[in-house]
């Protein structure tokens, strides 16, 4: 399930990050947001989320500053057609 955190306020934002912590440190595989409690598949799932909401707060800070970042992303051909 893909949780959407931009319609979230910093704190709250910042809320979620702690209790995603706090469950990934302590083994626990749900969260309650909103009364809605989420339940996580494992660890990975939870270290997804947790980089999701770090990147959703960098993304914020970089805003504010008034930095743009842009991904670049480069593809590499799959076969050897037309390569010798």
């Amino acid at each position: 399930m893909a949780i959407r955190y931009r319609n979230l306020d910093d704190g709250r934002l910042g809320e979620i990050l702690d209790e995603l912590v706090e469950g990934q440190l302590s083994g626990v595989a749900s969260i309650t947001q909103n009364g809605e409690t989420v339940t996580f598949r494992g660890p990975a799932e939870i270290e997804r989320q947790i980089v999701a909401v770090e990147r959703e707060i960098q993304r914020r800070e970089d805003l504010a500053a008034g930095i743009t970042r842009r991904r670049s992303f480069v593809s590499y051909p799959r076969t050897s057609k037309g390569w010798h």
